[in-house]
């Protein structure tokens, strides 16, 4: 799908190019007579014609696009149930906190709410390790206090996470600088 948004984005700026170059060339400059002989041709008339329907049909997909966006949901329905909810910030809050009792350093964490009902978290948690030992157990042990945690605390089944670890080894660079000038 990306590939088709960027061959309809690459069009779309080729069609504005076109227009805004034929319009802009028939109003200013010295040539204005060479681009009103040009528009005399029956092909040129088709491309500007196929280029303002491409800008038209543009202009009304964004339009559409920003009228009809859902916003993102800030609240947790546990179970499907519309009358309760459990906001994003106590989620992360309590994934940042069960990640961290793990010895590990939690560096980001971010949610976001999916599912039919709004029943559903995943959690991407970036976090450095701050032990020796294998990094695929610690994950594991990571998503599962994250899990158990915002479950016990929450009341919200169907969380999950997703842990990355990020490089722990850090280098520093010092250079001396002489005061003369």
């Amino acid at each position: 799908m990306r590939v088709i948004k960027k061959i309809g984005a690459l069009l779309y700026l080729l069609a504005a190019i076109v227009v805004l170059g034929l319009v802009t060339g028939l109003t200013y400059g010295p040539f204005t007579a060479r681009f009103e002989r040009l528009l005399d041709n029956a092909a040129v008339q088709v491309v500007l014609a196929v280029c303002l329907v491409a800008l038209a049909l543009g202009a009304l997909i964004t339009v559409l696009a920003i009228f009809l966006a859902r916003r993102e949901p800030v609240c947790l329905h546990p179970g499907g149930n519309p009358d309760i909810e459990v906001s994003i910030a106590a989620l992360k809050a309590t994934a940042t906190t069960a990640a961290e009792r793990e010895g590990v350093l939690v560096e980001s964490v971010t949610g976001r709410i999916f599912g039919r009902d709004h029943d559903q978290v995943r959690f991407t948690v970036e976090a450095i390790a701050l032990t020796d030992e294998e990094l695929a157990p610690l994950a594991k042990r990571v998503q599962d206090a994250i899990e158990r945690a915002c479950e016990e605390t929450l009341g919200t089944p169907g969380v999950t996470a997703l842990v990355r670890f990020l490089p722990a080894k850090t280098t520093v660079v010092t250079k001396e600088v002489s005061r003369e000038r």
